[in-house]
């Protein structure tokens, strides 16, 4: 899927692109686009793959076609980042292609562990992101949240993922999440007592489910890890009684269809059970998860969207609505960025 494949109304397109935005998941890690990867790969004696071709054989290797490729990258991608100002240039980074979008507002998932297990330091991690959070929000308008993030294969670093996330609070840390492999190898039980906590520090519950595995595990995430937030939670749509308990319990889904599709869940976009769930009545946001590894942006998403299920100009405005609705803001903040694009609505022709 590529921009000029898509044909929008002309008016719809000016929209999409000049609405103020918010973005429920999206991966620090998996947002690193091909040149920034390379500067970051040469600082840390890191081989990439692809990068003996330069610029353009890591953006082929960007262009994955099977899900261990797409893994390998992103770990590899993952050792780039070792010292404070690594950890900055990614989060500016990412924030530079956020705020060219007009996303005011990001809560971006990290995974801590996979730095500290290989001998990062968690200071400087933390003092990384603080001031990557900072420079975003002066110099590209963005406001970072972070959701912490645990491997569900590696139960075990559950607890020192909430120690840093109850640590790292004051620099926007607002939620616990939870990623990697789905399935009956990895159950999330064993994490109940650290999610119980964190529901008890004050943060919030954003477990990844329902991608890889069908209706049980998000199930499992609800009753066990309390999830606020479904991390895709797509397969749902399997099950009639999960997407009415879904909806009476309000627990929005953070859909990303390119990824879904990118990674072979579904064959198309045409395919993809979008449409569905937001005629049953889902909460539900649009997002891009790790947008230069998919190919999209969360622009690219709207617009997809919008040509492939026949959005017209109240769709849209409802989908980016429900974003902002959906997210941890304050209320204040959700107030503010509401009018920002109801303004913009009025006034984008």
């Amino acid at each position: 899927m590529s921009d000029a494949a898509l044909e929008l109304e002309p008016g719809l397109d000016r929209l999409i692109h000049a609405l103020p935005k918010a973005e429920l998941h999206v991966h620090l890690e998996g947002s690193i686009v091909p040149e920034l990867a390379l500067r970051l790969a040469a600082r840390r004696g890191v081989t990439l793959p692809g990068a003996e071709g330069g610029v353009e054989g890591l953006r082929e290797a960007y262009r994955f076609r099977r899900f261990t490729d797409f893994i390998a990258l992103y770990v590899a991608l993952s050792r780039c980042l070792e010292r404070p100002e690594d950890f900055c240039d990614a989060v500016v980074g990412v924030a530079a292609r956020l705020g060219a979008q007009q996303v005011r507002w990001a809560e971006l998932t990290f995974t801590p562990m996979t730095h500290v297990a290989r001998g990062v330091d968690a200071d400087a991690m933390l003092a990384g992101l603080a001031e990557g959070r900072q420079r975003a929000r002066a110099e590209h308008g963005v406001e970072i949240a972070w959701v912490f993030d645990v491997v569900r294969s590696f139960p075990d670093q559950a607890a020192p993922t909430l120690d840093l996330a109850v640590r790292g609070r004051e620099q926007g840390v607002i939620s616990l999440g939870v990623g990697g492999p789905e399935g009956p190898r990895w159950p999330v039980d064993a994490m109940a007592p650290v999610f119980a906590r964190a529901k008890a520090e004050g943060l919030h519950s954003v477990p990844h489910a329902g991608e890889q595995d069908g209706p049980e595990s998000i199930r499992a995430n609800l009753e066990l890890l309390g999830a606020e937030r479904i991390g895709h939670g797509v397969r749902c749509v399997e099950d009639p009684a999960l997407m009415a308990t879904l909806r009476e319990r309000g627990i929005p889904l953070e859909l990303c269809p390119t990824s879904n599709v990118v990674l072979g869940f579904y064959p198309s976009l045409a395919e993809h059970p979008l449409p569905r769930l937001l005629a049953a009545g889902l909460p539900l946001s649009i997002n891009s998860d790790d947008p230069p590894l998919f190919g999209t942006t969360l622009v690219e998403e709207y617009r997809r969207c919008a040509a492939s299920f026949a959005w017209d100009r109240a769709q849209v405005l409802a989908v980016a609505a429900a974003a902002v609705e959906h997210s941890f803001m304050s209320a204040a903040g959700k107030r503010a960025l509401l009018a920002e694009q109801a303004e913009v609505a009025r006034t984008c022709a």
